[in-house]
This record gives C-alpha cells, sequence and structure tokens, in this order.
C-alpha cells in the first residue's frame, strides 16, 4: 500500500463510523454514553500500562544499583531519563509538559491545544520514563492527558454535538483521574468541580459512565496506586470532637503551605524558562540529575515514593514525617518546575499527609490520650494540602475517603480541606493550573457562565460540502448547473479562492454572459474559526440566510440560518 492510499482507505473508515454509529443513530447522548465507556476503558488500560511502564524500569533502576552505587545509578539514569523526556517534548509533542490538566482546561475552553494520538502516547511513554527513574510526580496528570485525547480522538470520528464534545473530553479527564487512583466519584467530582464547573443530567451521566468504566476497568486489571485499604493492617481512623480545633489549624497550615507550594512551581517553572527557555532537554535533564542525587542520599524507603504508605502504616515518627515533607516538597517543585511530564496530585496527598501527621503529633504533646491524632490528621492532611493546591476541596475529600473507605474521615477531612481552601484562595486566588496556563498567556474565564455561543465556531456548525460556480463558466452552464439544485445562491470561486456570490435570481433576470460578470465580487463572509455570534450578527445585519466560510482565502463551506438552529437545538 502507498502512502497515498492510506488517508482514502482512513477517511472511508470514517465516515462509516459516522453513519453507521452517528448519523443513524435516534438518540445522540445514546451514542455519547457509548463512547464514555469506551473512553473510561482507554483512560483504566492507560493507567495500567502507566503502573507497569513504571515498574519496569523502577525495577532496572534498582538491579543496577547490585551492580554500580546508587549514588552513581540514580543520577545518571535521572539525567538520561530527564534528557530523553525533554526531547520529547522539545519535537515531538510540545503539549505534554507537566501535569495535562491545565492543557485539557485550556482545550474545553476553546484555546488551540491538540489532544491527539501524537499527545497521548508521547505523555504515557514520557511520563512512565520521568516517574521510573524518580522524579516525585504523580501517575494521574499522565492518564488524564491520555483520557481526554482519548475522547478528543473518538470525536473527530463523527460527533457533531458541541456540548457532547466538551462533556466527552472533561469525562475522559475524569477518568483518567478516576483509573489512576481507583476512586471513580472523585473522577465525577473533579469534572464537576474543576473541568466544567457545571451541572446538568448529561454532563453527569457521561462523567460518571467513563468514571465508572474507568474504575472497574481498572480494579479488575489490578491496578492500585494509592489504595491503602488493599492493606490488610491498615487502622481505621479515630474522630472525636476535641479533634476539631486541630482539624482546623491542619487547614490553616496545609492553606498556608499549599500558597507557598504554588508560587514555588510558578517560581520555578519561570526560573527554567529564563535560564534554559525551551531547551527542554537540559531543563528536565537536570532536574532527574537533581533528584537521583537527593534519593540516592535518603533512605531506601524513598526510591519508589512509598513514604506515605510507610508514614500511616507504621507510624514511624515525627522525624520521618518531616523528612517526608522536605524531600517530597523541595524536589516536587524541581522536578515540575523543570516541565517534566507528571501529575501534582499524588505529591500534594504525600505532602498533606506529612503534614498532617506532625499536627497530630502536636496534638499529642497537648493530649496525651489522643493517641489516634497522627493517623486521622495524616489521613486528613492529603485531603487539606490537596484542596489548597488544586482548589477542589470536595474532589479533594472524596479522593481521600475512596482510597481509604473510612467513614470516620468524611467529618475531618470536609473541616480541614475547605478550610485550606479558603485560606489558600484568600491569599493567593486560583488554583496553580490557572497560574501556569497564565504564564503562557491564557486567560481563562472565572466562571462557567458562558453560553454555547460564547464558544461555538462557526467551523463546527457549518456544511463542508457546498454546491459552487466556477467564476470562468458561462452564464448558460450556470442555468443548467442550478437547475436541478434546491439551493438559491451559491458561492463563485476561482483555483478554490472564494472570489463572489450568485443567485438564481441574478441568473435569471440579468443578461451578461460570464459567471463572473453576473456575480457579486467581494462577498460577505466568516472564517471558520470565528465564533458563532459573528455569523449570526451579520446575517440579521445584512438580512442573509447563509454566508460562505472560508479559511484563509480558500472556501471552507457554508453556513445558514437551518445549520445554526439545527447546531444549538443539539446542545
Amino acid at each position: 500500500m502507498t502512502t497515498a492510499q492510506k488517508p482514502d482507505h482512513l477517511n472511508r473508515l470514517l465516515h462509516w463510523y459516522h453513519a453507521k454509529l452517528i448519523r443513524r443513530a435516534r438518540n445522540k447522548k445514546l451514542v455519547a454514553l457509548f463512547e464514555a465507556s469506551i473512553i473510561g476503558s482507554v483512560a483504566a488500560l492507560a493507567a495500567y500500562i502507566f503502573v507497569e511502564g513504571v515498574s519496569a524500569v523502577n525495577a532496572l533502576r534498582t538491579f543496577l544499583t547490585t551492580i554500580v552505587p546508587a549514588i552513581i545509578v540514580f543520577p545518571t539514569m535521572g539525567l538520561i531519563g530527564g534528557a530523553a523526556c525533554g526531547l520529547a517534548i522539545q519535537y515531538i509533542a510540545p503539549e505534554i509538559t507537566g501535569s495535562g490538566i491545565p492543557q485539557v482546561k485550556a482545550a474545553l475552553n476553546k484555546v488551540p491545544m491538540k489532544l491527539d494520538f501524537r499527545v497521548a502516547i508521547t505523555k504515557l511513554v514520557s511520563g512512565i520514563v520521568a516517574l521510573g527513574i524518580g522524579l516525585p510526580l504523580g501517575r494521574e496528570g499522565p492518564t488524564v492527558q491520555v483520557g481526554a485525547a482519548a475522547a478528543a480522538i473518538l470525536d473527530r470520528l463523527g460527533m457533531r454535538s458541541f456540548r457532547n464534545r466538551r462533556q466527552l473530553i472533561a469525562a475522559g479527564a475524569g477518568a483518567g483521574l478516576a483509573a489512576a487512583f481507583n476512586a471513580p466519584l472523585a473522577g465525577l467530582i473533579f469534572v464537576l468541580e474543576e473541568l466544567l464547573r457545571e451541572i446538568s443530567g448529561a454532563t453527569v451521566t457521561i462523567a460518571l459512565l467513563a468514571c465508572f468504566f474507568a474504575g472497574i476497568v481498572s480494579r479488575w486489571m489490578g491496578n492500585h496506586s494509592l489504595d491503602l485499604t488493599a492493606n490488610t493492617a491498615f487502622p481505621k481512623a479515630v474522630f472525636t470532637g476535641q479533634d476539631i480545633p486541630f482539624c482546623l489549624l491542619l487547614g490553616i497550615v496545609a492553606g498556608l503551605i499549599g500558597v507557598v507550594f504554588n508560587k514555588g512551581i510558578l517560581a520555578g517553572t519561570k526560573l527554567n524558562r529564563k535560564i534554559f527557555g525551551k531547551n527542554f532537554a537540559v531543563r528536565v535533564g537536570l532536574a532527574g540529575f537533581g533528584c537521583g542525587l537527593v534519593i540516592a542520599l535518603l533512605p531506601e524507603t524513598f526510591r519508589d515514593f512509598a513514604g506515605v504508605r510507610q508514614l500511616l502504616l507504621e507510624g514511624r515518627g515525627l522525624q520521618f514525617a518531616l523528612v517526608v515533607f522536605a524531600a517530597n516538597f523541595g524536589l516536587t517543585l524541581l522536578a515540575y518546575g523543570s516541565g517534566a511530564p507528571g501529575g501534582l496530585f499524588a505529591p500534594a496527598l504525600t505532602i498533606g499527609a506529612a503534614i498532617g501527621y506532625v499536627v497530630g503529633f502536636g496534638e499529642t504533646l497537648l493530649l496525651p490520650l489522643a493517641t489516634h491524632a497522627p493517623l486521622t490528621l495524616a489521613l486528613a492532611g492529603m485531603g487539606a494540602f490537596f484542596a489548597a493546591v488544586a482548589r477542589v476541596p470536595v474532589t479533594a475529600a472524596v479522593i481521600v475517603f475512596e482510597i481509604t473507605a473510612d467513614f470516620n474521615l468524611l467529618l475531618p477531612l470536609m473541616i480541614s480541606s475547605i478550610t485550606a481552601y479558603f485560606i489558600g484562595e484568600s491569599l493567593f486566588a486560583g488554583s496553580v493550573y490557572d497560574r501556569l496556563l497564565e504564564l503562557d498567556g491564557i486567560h481563562l474565564p472565572e466562571t462557567s457562565n458562558s453560553g454555547p455561543l460564547d464558544l461555538l465556531t462557526v467551523g463546527e456548525c457549518m456544511q463542508p460540502r457546498v454546491e459552487t460556480l466556477d467564476a470562468s463558466m458561462s452564464r448558460e452552464q450556470a442555468l443548467e448547473f442550478t437547475r436541478s439544485s434546491k439551493h438559491k445562491g451559491f458561492p463563485v470561486t476561482h483555483s478554490g479562492r472564494l472570489v463572489g456570490v450568485l443567485t438564481k435570481n441574478d441568473l435569471i433576470e440579468r443578461s451578461q454572459e460570464r459567471v463572473q460578470e453576473l456575480m457579486t465580487p467581494e462577498p460577505i463572509s466568516v472564517e471558520s474559526e470565528d465564533l458563532l455570534i459573528k455569523a449570526i450578527s451579520l446575517m440579521d445585519a445584512k438580512s442573509i440566510n447563509r454566508l460562505p466560510v472560508t479559511s484563509g482565502q480558500r472556501l471552507a463551506g457554508i453556513i445558514t440560518r437551518a445549520d445554526i438552529i439545527r447546531a444549538l437545538s443539539e446542545l
């Protein structure tokens, strides 16, 4: 098969899919639900591949320490692996830097941000390498972006409803979070609280189905992440009335440290850009080298970042908690600031657990009988610091509840998470993801009150197949062509470029011999990237029923009042 033949076969496949699953579907919402289940399964598969890939790279790193000292292996692998990730970012997919959540939020708000197969595969492979070499980042970043990319790919196979498109992409991102932590409810809440910031029956149903499938398939594959209930020795939290002031204190401390953390992430990103520019190979390579060097000097429990599990299950004491906090805080700032592909959720949970343990230890000094406090507040601290960083207090509380399945945690989680959220918002408003987008000059709307006309583009509503007249046609040829058409007006092109418009009335009433002489030159038109509201305004102002759509100077399609009504009816 030649290269030229491949697109033809692909187009036939896409048209078949469109005809079978979209045009013949009586209820397009059912199609969206069907695709949501596919997206959730893909996200779970991505999470499983990610876990196994990271384990394989980490196993290789550990094996090499039996031959060469860790002080040599870890920095060297960090440098090489980091440079490889940086090259992938630099030359293959610049969109994969960081967690991917800012990119998904931008795409949902019509900012040109690619979510395709190239982005998904590069993010998955680069994330495996980044976490495998020891960068203290979370797996939810790659799985969130892969889930969103899977939704965007399915959308390009035929979906035509704008609202369903946004819902599916957001659901894909939520499914990625659900698969990473085996927390389907947290994935759903994340979609509603952070990504779309809207609640409707269709939004909840699509996101819930995607997250449900992600959780089920992920658990069936044996993926566990921070699923602490997998350990039978895990004790239940204890919460009493005397713990409430300390939960408030935990929220305040987590909120304050969360502000410092967010500012550190932004400062690290700015510093890397100022010194290294877009040379990601050097940026991520040096971050990998630095993290590897520090990890080699730390106790072995930090080599796979199981510090949070050790801290909670073994209660190693105040000194261990302080080391967990300092190591994860500093190394996360170093790694994420470089642009390495990885998330912030897992390190935020670890840092929060350390903060909570320290506050709980302080409670035992004041109330010696409160021996349960370090464990309970460590778990509450996970949600509190998460809320302080990402500014999603409900998601933070739910995700910790789901990974522990402990009802005793609900109240301390809510108290500390909401307190941390309000402290963080009052001192440094906006989540770290919004701030990172602002560094790129992207300012998202503060609320989701934007209607479809504020986001829907002409290209998403137009008819791409247009009956056109060539400027070189004779009047007789044009009459013959238009007799069999139901349309009353026709764009006139020359070498694919829009040069005028001509109506049937002009053809009948005027006597010039060539289309070029009969047409109205320099017609009113809109670009395919223009917002739909612009087309509506032009139609109303000029009292016309159709507009040619261009892409550059070339004709891309046509949009009519009927097309607009049909598009809005699907929302």
